[in-house]
């Protein structure tokens, strides 16, 4: 935790070192996070300290001066110190109401340079004799209450883009007024961009702060940054009352040659004082990372998302996905700590690495009560441009319930490594009340030879607490293929195992679907879940989950010739029950976009990059996109997607031209070869 300042008049600051790699790269999509902290209205070493002041400030800059950056100007005894108060040690000084010229105010700030403020004090004008020579009008236009707003400190001037600009003004002094002093004073006011006010900003509690830039594209000088503010509460889940706002930024005021910009936190204090608290969560040329989780129905095969319904006592699992993006560090020493949400309880679980390793993790971290709502494990292996993914499942069952449905509520997962903090959310889903209910081990595809008979074992249960019933006298009711559903009795034995047979005469050449549940006929019991198996014969590879409906990032008017990221989950997996070194190939191919209301199509189109180091390939022709060999006999699903970063897989390529505002629709097709492509 790092304390910025800590009594009235103070100028603190923190800035990264380039030397140790630690920069902010305008050439590259970056993301910053960190915890702030801005203190209480009342400050017990300071009872006369009514109000808060002044604030933090989140800066970018290319000052000559380097680590040593911060606001300057001259008190009225000529002396040069540092700026506090209002300029919350990045802007520029207004200590002197004899001044005309704004250039004079930017040559005091932070040198080629921006800044996103978070201003605890408003500083307005509401006589003549607010003017002290302190600097106290920068908020006098515009601004209400305590705020966040972004500008270009260095920069005095108004051109193209939008800019920090200081307005000179006078105000006359009253009639009659015969105090000491000119009968006007010049002040500056400060143009604020993306504002956010009228905040709690000084509320005796820690808030999140996302910082993200996205780099500018070729041949432009324009990035975009984006703060959100409170996106997370403080145990990492995220809120429903972020504040976020961005706007474009003109590279050309860091006046840099290798878009390596020195990056920090500066602070101030005047009359009034707060402490202004920081902790880093992640810095963004060291490494960057993401999480998302998925929640799978293994007794459905079937996926969970938010608001789904689930059977009592079904198999359950729960993948947590980390991808390793960049930059210049491994992502080390990954500790997890995965809530265990209720009505859901965990067995077992695994890591699947991007190196084809796996990890078993040990049954004692699911034994441990010293934490008993988590599960708490650090990852063997270090995430890195090599090992770029982890997927962490952890294997259980939904509650037992006979009467009443049960809430499954969302489940927050922590990844703290050396480098890299961050956090991800599976959803809540609900678990529907059965008696009895279904399971089987037989793997969802079923593979025999030509000529043979098909076997199903399974397992009916019983959920109540009173005495078990007779198992023998439910009936099993199955489908095979294209059939309606036939009843066997007398199949399950009084611990209610059984086998279904499938005569090999009712089967099609290749592949034919199972549908199966078992049912009390008299009522009491009702029915239980349905399982559904394929039976092929001689093993296939098909298309399971494709995302029917997949997204771009938004793009901002005026970007050109650039990569846009992929958001939310795209999934495209390939489900192969053939033999060992069988193989695959996925090929793609995307059409024209094309606007939703004006039918004009988009400057621009889909490209696939294999890694974020190679060339973009142009998906208006077919295009390998993934290729696999089996390593072994067992039934394998491969999401090809899991591997893809924001900076490869399928990205959406802008060209020279301005697109016009609005949405742009088109197909993705997808084609799956039973072979691997010759070159």
């Amino acid at each position: 935790m790092i304390k910025l300042t800590n009594t009235n008049y103070q100028v603190g600051g923190i800035w990264s070192n380039l030397s140790e790699d630690n920069f902010f790269n305008i050439n590259e999509n970056q993301t910053a996070s960190m915890w702030l902290y801005f203190g209480s209205y009342k400050n017990s070493s300071y009872p006369d300290s009514l109000f808060p002041g002044d604030g933090m400030a989140f800066v970018m800059h290319n000052d000559p001066r380097g680590t040593n950056a911060h606001s300057i100007g001259k008190d009225k005894d000529g002396n040069t110190k540092p700026g506090n108060g209002e300029t919350l040690g990045v802007w520029g000084t207004d200590w002197n109401w004899n001044e005309t010229n704004p250039a004079n105010i930017a040559k005091n700030a932070v040198q080629n340079s921006l800044a996103i403020e978070f201003d605890t004090f408003i500083n307005k004008l509401t006589t003549y004799k607010d003017i002290s020579g302190e600097g106290v009008s920068f908020d006098a236009q515009g601004i209400n209450g305590q705020h966040i707003a972004i500008g270009y400190p260095g920069n005095p001037s108004d051109g193209t883009y939008p800019i920090s600009t200081y307005f000179h003004n006078t105000i006359k002094k009253p009639a009659g007024d015969t105090s000491n002093g000119p009968a006007t004073k010049n002040y500056f006011t400060m143009l604020h961009l993306a504002a956010t006010d009228n905040l709690n900003l000084v509320d005796n509690n820690w808030h999140h702060l996302t910082i993200q830039w996205t780099k500018p594209t070729t041949n432009s000088n324009l990035g975009t940054i984006t703060y959100k503010y409170d996106d997370k509460n403080p145990d990492g889940t995220p809120t429903n009352s972020a504040k976020i706002a961005s706007t474009i930024v003109d590279t050309n005021q860091f006046k840099t040659t290798n878009g390596k910009l020195y990056w920090g936190f500066t602070g101030s204090t005047g009359k009034y004082t707060e402490n202004n608290l920081l902790v880093f969560e992640s810095l963004p040329s060291f490494v960057d990372a993401q999480a998302s989780a998925n929640i799978h129905n293994d007794t459905e095969d079937t996926e969970v998302k938010a608001g789904d319904h689930v059977n009592a006592n079904d198999d359950i699992t729960y993948n947590y996905n980390l991808k390793y993006i960049g930059w210049t560090r491994e992502w080390t020493n990954i500790k997890t700590r995965m809530q265990i949400p209720d009505n859901v309880t965990f067995t077992s679980g695994e890591i699947n690495y991007a190196n084809g390793k796996k990890e078993i993790i040990p049954s004692s971290v699911f034994a441990d009560t010293t934490d008993p709502n988590y599960l708490n494990y650090q990852l063997l292996q270090t995430l890195n441009k090599d090992n770029r993914t982890a997927t962490i499942s952890l294997h259980g069952k939904a509650a037992k319930t006979t009467t009443n449905t049960l809430t499954v509520p969302s489940a927050h997962a922590h990844f703290d490594g050396d480098n890299l903090i961050t956090d991800t959310d599976a959803p809540s889903f609900i678990i529907d009340p059965k008696s009895i209910t279904l399971e089987s081990s037989t793997p969802y595809i079923i593979k025999i030879k030509k000529g043979e008979d098909a076997q199903i074992k399974a397992h009916v249960s019983y959920l109540g607490t009173s005495a078990t019933p007779d198992l023998t006298k439910l009936t099993v009711y199955q489908k095979v293929g294209d059939q309606d559903f036939t009843a066997q009795k007398g199949i399950i034995d009084s611990a209610g195992n059984f086998t279904l047979n499938i005569p090999n005469s009712q089967l099609n050449e290749s592949s034919t679907p199972v549908s199966f549940y078992v049912k009390d006929d008299s009522g009491i019991l009702g029915q239980t879940n349905t399982l559904e198996r394929t039976i092929q014969i001689g093993g296939t590879v098909y298309f399971g989950e494709v995302s029917s409906n997949v997204k771009f990032q938004n793009i901002n008017f005026g970007n050109k010739n650039r990569l846009v990221p992929r958001i939310d989950d795209w999934n495209v997996h390939v489900i192969d029950s053939r033999e060992k070194g069988s193989s695959w190939t996925v090929q793609a191919s995307a059409s024209q976009l094309i606007n939703t209301n004006t039918k004009r199509p988009f400057d621009g189109n889909l490209v696939f990059k294999q890694t974020p180091e190679s060339h973009p390939i142009n998906l208006s022709n077919t295009t390998t996109i993934a290729q696999y060999t089996k390593p072994d006999d067992s039934t394998e699903t491969n999401n090809i997607t899991l591997p893809w970063t924001n900076q490869n897989g399928i990205l959406l390529s802008l060209n020279d031209n301005v697109n016009p505002a609005g949405q742009y629709n088109g197909v993705i097709s997808w084609t799956l070869l039973d072979s691997i492509v010759n070159h």
